[in-house]
């Protein structure tokens, strides 16, 4: 009986230390988790707890200043009532260069193997003995290797008990000590000189200060003051320190504030601290909060930020999802389809109303259908990554955007007349009555759902939003109510087919106008050949282009030799043909879209920062190369002489955060502006304690640039 309760009691232990505890998550090439030192705590108490990373051989994280192509490690933490938590705290980094071409080398600051990122969590004193917190966050990095560069971002939480008195756990003393390699913030006078393309940085220690002897090593805090491929001299004098190193290349005088970390191997370990023109206080830079962030709520052209369309609600944002979808039928995107599924209309008049009606309620039925599929995959994305999922995301990756090119391809060439899907995948020109125009129905709704993600309609875009922040339930009504909304006009027709009598007699024009119909179809695989050349290598992009010529070449062999007017033996070897040369395409495609190029840039919140910091205006164009909103507003509105002027006149600098390629710092900011996707249009004031001004969804004139501009502080 005493074993037994021995045993028990055990356990419990265990898993009491065992709950402060989580399992490691992993993206790509690195892990992470949240550790605590004590488990349970008592209310009142501060607690250290600290993020721990475990990278992968070859790949590091980034430090406080990542260089030029980095990003600083973060985490978004939610906190229960009561409680808080400071900055993460980061130990002494390493230098790491990264070669991305012979041309373009960059330094950065980071860390490999395993990182502990302390910080401080303060117990309020009116918990709950007895209870447990929750503490989740989602962590955000950037892993490169000697080559290349890939963000990672998972969720993690940990769930703490609380009692009457704290209790450390085995993590206790790895937390300690990755806290006491944290450099330690000293109040040492320190001055700063632009000597001639030299930065100068000068220290003086206190009387009572003694530094070891050893080797001395210097990271600049502030970012893009040194040319950090160079290697800074140092001189120790005394009690001086004279740091010498190349300038960096934008640094044009001494900056008005500066922070670094001088750190000393001894024989004993290191030993660091952290000196700064501005005294003791913490980094610069925060690792928890948006330096492109503005205080206060965004001021928005065109609406009230804290509602929605319609006085906001769920009322409201089913009315702006099904009005989004009716407008999404005039969509560059979308129109290639419908104009198509229109000329199908004019050949079913003077037919059977019934036939009339099945084939528009199969259209919308494909709408719908395709709609759910497209919702069910975000949502599937949305519970994976822990909501980092847009509108569109699907197109930054390139075997989908491949994907749509070769159904491109294919519908031209249907319209053309080399190879027929049937009687071809709109029915223009065939039977459309039997199955097969029935299937042309039902996948033309298909493709006009594929080709609608890159457009937001103008009432899209918030009710995009509101859905993939909520439940599944509501989640499929809001898609629900946009596919209604596209499918509405071809619903309209399958309840009043009268409708068609006022429409052109069908003729031989039709044939015309189906074969000319393909050239639109290629454009938009041109368009989209323009998306895929932004996210693969050079070598990359040609084997996707020998793709779609063998995809091309499978179905000319099947067209010319493989139909039924052609003798048995041929028909049967032009098939088999036919099916190798297609099978070979879908094998060049694969190894194409796995041929990525490079993907990684600056942080687009520290660009709004430092142009912000310079006194500027910033106009944040949120754009990708396959949003055709945005590239029809960036034609009509944005590079337009009269905006330019007003940008020149005003001081306005503008900065493109392109989204094409995966960047969850972006993604970031959209969602801090209540945006699933892109475009995002954005003005900065210089003022950095002022807000954002913010634009409408979907397509903007010139009036709303010059109206936001209208909208800055005065001097």
């Amino acid at each position: 009986m005493n074993l037994r309760f021995i045993a028990l009691f055990a356990v419990l232990l265990i898993a009491v230390n065992v709950s402060a505890q989580t399992g490691f998550v992993r993206d790509k090439y690195a892990e992470a988790r949240i550790v605590s030192s004590a488990s349970p705590v008592a209310p009142g108490d501060s607690v250290t707890l600290a993020l721990e990373l475990r990278i992968d051989p070859t790949w590091h994280t980034y430090w406080i200043n990542p260089g030029e192509a980095g990003f600083v490690t973060s985490i978004d933490l939610a906190l229960p009532r009561g409680w808080t938590a400071s900055e993460l705290r980061f130990p002494v980094p390493k230098k790491f260069v990264t070669d991305f071409s012979p041309e373009y080398r960059v330094a950065g600051y980071g860390f490999e193997g395993n990182v502990f990122h302390p910080f401080t969590v303060t117990v309020p004193e009116d918990a709950r003995p007895g209870s447990t917190a929750t503490l989740s966050g989602k962590v955000s990095w950037l892993t490169c290797d000697p080559s290349s560069c890939v963000p990672g971002s998972v969720d993690v939480s940990i769930d703490i008990p609380i009692a009457e008195q704290s209790q450390s756990t085995p993590q206790a003393e790895s937390i300690a000590a990755a806290d006491e390699k944290v450099p330690q913030a000293v109040d040492w006078p320190v001055s700063v000189a632009l000597d001639d393309g030299t930065l100068v940085v000068e220290t003086t220690l206190p009387a009572e200060t003694e530094l070891p002897e050893g080797m001395i090593t210097f990271y600049p805090e502030t970012k893009q003051v040194f040319d950090e491929l160079a290697e800074p001299e140092i001189t120790r004098g005394g009690r001086s320190l004279r740091v010498e190193v190349p300038k960096g290349a934008a640094l044009e005088a001494e900056p008005a504030s500066f922070a670094g970390v001088l750190a000393v191997e001894t024989g004993e370990g290191k030993v660091a601290y952290r000196i700064s023109t501005d005294g003791v206080p913490g980094p610069s830079d925060s690792s928890s909060e948006n330096p492109g962030s503005s205080e206060g709520e965004p001021v928005v052209i065109g609406g009230e930020a804290s509602e929605g369309p319609f006085g906001g609600g769920l009322f409201g944002m089913l009315l702006a999802a099904f009005l989004g979808g009716i407008i999404l039928n005039i969509m560059p995107c979308v129109f290639p389809v419908i104009s198509l599924k229109v000329m199908s209309f004019i050949g079913q008049a003077g037919e059977d109303k019934k036939k009339i009606f099945a084939h528009s309620s199969i259209f919308a039925l494909g709408i719908l259908v395709f709609f759910w599929i497209l919702t069910l995959g975000l949502f599937i994305v949305r519970a994976v990554s822990g909501g980092d999922v847009g509108w569109g995301v699907q197109l930054q990756q390139p075997a989908f955007v491949l994907g749509l090119i070769f159904v491109m391809v294919a519908v031209a060439l249907s319209l053309f007349g080399m190879v027929e899907f049937g009687t071809s995948l709109q029915g223009v020109g065939g039977n459309l009555a039997n199955a097969s125009g029935y299937m042309g129905s039902f996948w033309s709704g298909a493709l006009a759902v594929l080709l609608a993600t890159p457009c937001t309609a103008p009432l899209m875009a918030p009710a995009i939003g509101f859905a993939l922040t909520q439940s599944a339930p509501l989640m499929f009504l809001v898609f629900t109510t946009l596919a209604l909304g596209l499918a509405f006009p071809y619903l309209l027709l399958a309840i009043f087919p009268g409708l068609l009598n006022k429409m052109p007699p069908p003729g031989q024009w039709m044939e015309t106008f189906k074969q000319f119909m393909g050239f639109p179809m290629l454009a938009v695989a041109v368009w989209l050949t323009g998306v895929i050349a932004s996210q693969l290598e050079t070598s990359g992009l040609q084997w996707a282009l020998a793709a779609v010529l063998f995809l091309a070449l499978s179905f000319w062999i099947l067209g010319r030799f493989g139909g039924f007017e052609s003798k048995p033996g041929t028909r049967k070897a032009a098939r088999v043909a036919a099916l190798a040369v297609f099978a070979s395409s879908i094998g060049l495609a694969v190894y194409a879209t796995g041929q990525r190029a490079e993907i990684g840039g600056p942080d687009i919140a520290e660009v709004i920062a430092e142009k912000r910091s310079d006194g500027k205006n910033v106009f944040v164009d949120f754009t990708a190369e396959w949003c055709v909103n945005c590239k029809i507003n960036k034609r009509v509105a944005i590079n337009t002489a009269k905006v330019k002027e007003a940008f020149e006149e005003n001081d306005i600098e503008l900065v493109t955060a392109d989204w094409t390629n995966e960047d969850p710092r972006i993604t970031k900011i959209l969602q801090e502006f209540g945006r699933a996707g892109v475009p995002l249009y954005l003005l900065y004031p210089a003022d950095s304690n002022q807000p954002a001004i913010q634009l409408p969804d979907g397509l903007i004139t010139q009036g709303h640039i010059l109206e936001a501009i209208e909208k800055l502080p005065g001097e």
